[in-house]
């Protein structure tokens, strides 16, 4: 964290990014018009309040995903603040700094659309959900629907607990466990490439490898499309029966 000029004996306060264009395809807006919206003002905000410091992570795969941003956090944040407050720092997405170790250094975290918020919950990290992101409304985050609502949330910090109940770090466990284990269907009917413009191939060769009971997990995507099942893996049971073979 010495590369980020932070002072770990204050209070941080974290703010995890998207890739800008999956923020604006792929999320619904709640409290914000846009994430870069959120950000800005969230910048604002902290410009008056020099009791916490505000981190902020910029996604990696803005430079290293499959289809690298146009559009880059950084810029943005430069335009709208020539001088950056000296309370707010920022990790590059070229940055190897490891984003979960960075996050447990903070009093709470502030997502829009990301994942991760299903992850923090999971470690005990207060999470506030501007956008709409996989872990709102699960009863596990503090979730916002306009800006006033935010505001008043941010005006809470720092959280006098800064980190969650072992009852609620619990539930956030079973819905991780749920969303990456469970609702994440695999399927052994596609192969990995090493053509990163097409990363999936397909590992069918006859007829027979789509019969039902060759790959479980075509199956229940089949079986949801037609009879309106739930889309729905049971990996607990996938892994008891790898564990008695």
């Amino acid at each position: 964290m010495a590369e980020t000029g932070i002072d770990l004996a204050r209070t941080i306060v974290g703010l995890l990014t998207n890739v800008m264009w999956d923020a604006q395809l792929h999320y619904r807006a709640n409290a914000f018009p846009t994430m870069l919206d959120w950000i800005v003002k969230t910048i604002r905000y902290f410009e008056t309040r020099p009791d916490l410091q505000l981190l902020i992570r910029v996604h990696p795969a803005e430079i290293r995903g499959l289809q690298p941003s146009r559009q880059f956090v950084v810029e943005e944040i430069d335009k709208a603040f020539p001088r950056r407050p000296p309370n707010v720092f920022v990790i590059p997405p070229e940055s190897h700094i490891n984003t979960y170790a960075a996050m447990r250094k903070c009093n709470a975290v502030l997502i829009y659309g990301t994942k991760t918020g299903v992850e923090l919950t999971s470690m005990g990290i207060p999470v506030i959900v501007a956008g709409e992101a996989w872990i709102r409304n699960k009863g596990l985050t503090t979730d916002v629907s306009d800006e006033k609502d935010y505001f008043r949330v941010l005006a809470r910090l720092p959280s006098a607990e800064p980190r969650l109940s072992p009852d609620l770090v619990r539930d956030a466990r079973k819905y991780a466990y749920h969303f990456f284990m469970r609702r994440m269907i695999p399927l052994s009917s596609l192969t990995l490439t090493s053509d990163k413009a097409a990363p999936f191939g397909l590992g069918i060769r006859t007829l027979e490898d789509l019969l039902p009971g060759k790959d479980p997990g075509l199956d229940i995507i089949c079986d949801g499309i037609l009879k309106g099942t739930p889309f729905v893996f049971p990996a607990e049971t996938a892994m008891e029966s790898h564990a008695v073979a």
